[in-house]
């Protein structure tokens, strides 16, 4: 038998909605849909400081697109210019994150039963094409720099604006970090690499207008393959919460430990976990006395399944029962905690 159940991080509701279904006999009685018991629904709190994070990326890189593109044109520079592009990007990219962090934070439904974690790490996978995008620029405009360098006007204005542009950037990738921290959130992580690289390329965009010549373009050389490098990594992170990849040899080892605790487990096998979105699917096969009731197997998988949702990032358990023959004297030994009563 197999038995769904709903992680600790889920919010069940009170008022959970039923459908009327007709018995064999005639007799109409309720079933809960069985959506609404399973799926993780991420905590008001997170959903809030994603939210607020994510939006407040967004007009962050509105007011940069107006205030570089000002610099790029007042002063002629290719990098300045190149970097207000790049906050353009950063307008698409962030209002992308700031969607899949609203989807993420929506219970599951109908037409996802398990909810809706795969928003964060495909916006997550954009943000890192978007940053090969930015590493590509900036290692064009150093090349161009070295092959032809071009005369610059730097005025103060200028070197402000991209000083902003700096210390905000740098800020709001602290914020995204902690938040990631905080709230586990694969959206999050991806914003704080792409914050930081947006520092670095205007960083780059400042020594162009400051130092120019060999200086600038070798900054900028470097700089640019540091950004398609961490995009790299961003990018093949969330490759894998979308692909399904497996947990870590010793989670699963922790699921068949937790298992085996449970008094009526007499052992365990096939311990499988794949990831969707940014939690766990975890499936566990239990063996069980094969002359137990099959109310008692279902208590003891039930427990099972949750005791394993107590652990971080579980979004549903599956727990199958093999029954196994145990000899008497094994059966006599655990005799009093094999017909626990193992209701919740």
């Amino acid at each position: 038998m197999h038995t769904p159940f709903s992680t600790h991080r889920a919010a069940r509701s009170s008022d959970m909605k039923t459908d009327r279904v007709t018995t064999t006999t005639g007799e109409r009685r309720s079933e809960t849909i069985p959506w609404q018991e399973t799926g993780t629904t991420p905590s008001k709190t997170a959903t809030r400081t994603k939210r607020y994070l994510t939006g407040t990326g967004v007009i962050l890189s509105v007011i940069l697109v107006v205030v570089k593109a000002f610099a790029g044109i007042t002063s002629g520079s290719t990098a300045v210019i190149s970097d207000a592009l790049n906050s353009l990007l950063d307008v698409f990219s962030y209002t992308a994150l700031f969607i899949s962090v609203r989807l993420q934070g929506k219970p599951a439904d109908q037409t996802h039963h398990y909810g809706h974690h795969r928003a964060e790490p495909l916006a997550g996978l954009i943000i890192a094409v978007l940053a090969a995008i930015l590493g590509g620029i900036v290692l064009r405009d150093s090349v161009l720099r070295l092959i032809d360098p071009q005369p610059v006007i730097s005025t103060p204005v200028t070197i402000t604006i991209l000083a902003f542009a700096i210390v905000s950037k740098i800020v709001i990738s602290f914020a995204y970090r902690r938040g990631a921290q905080k709230t586990e959130s694969p959206a999050l992580r991806a914003a704080a690499v792409d914050s930081r690289n947006d520092a670095l390329a205007s960083i780059a965009a400042i020594l162009g207008l400051v130092g120019g010549g060999l200086i600038d373009g070798i900054a900028g050389l470097g700089i640019g393959l540091w950004i398609l490098y961490s995009g790299l990594l961003v990018g093949l992170a969330n490759v894998g919460f979308l692909m399904g990849n497996a947990p870590s040899p010793d989670s699963l080892a922790t699921f068949g430990s937790i298992a085996r605790q449970i008094p009526g487990v007499i052992g365990t096998n096939n311990i499988r976990a794949h990831y969707v979105g940014n939690y766990l699917h975890v499936e566990i096969h239990i063996e069980v006395d094969e002359r137990i009731r099959i109310l008692d197997a279902h208590r003891i998988a039930k427990s099972v399944g949750q005791e394993i949702e107590k652990l971080d990032d579980i979004s549903a358990v599956f727990v199958h029962t093999d029954p196994v023959p145990v000899t008497d004297d094994q059966r006599e030994k655990d005799k009093d905690t094999s017909t626990r009563d193992y209701n919740t």
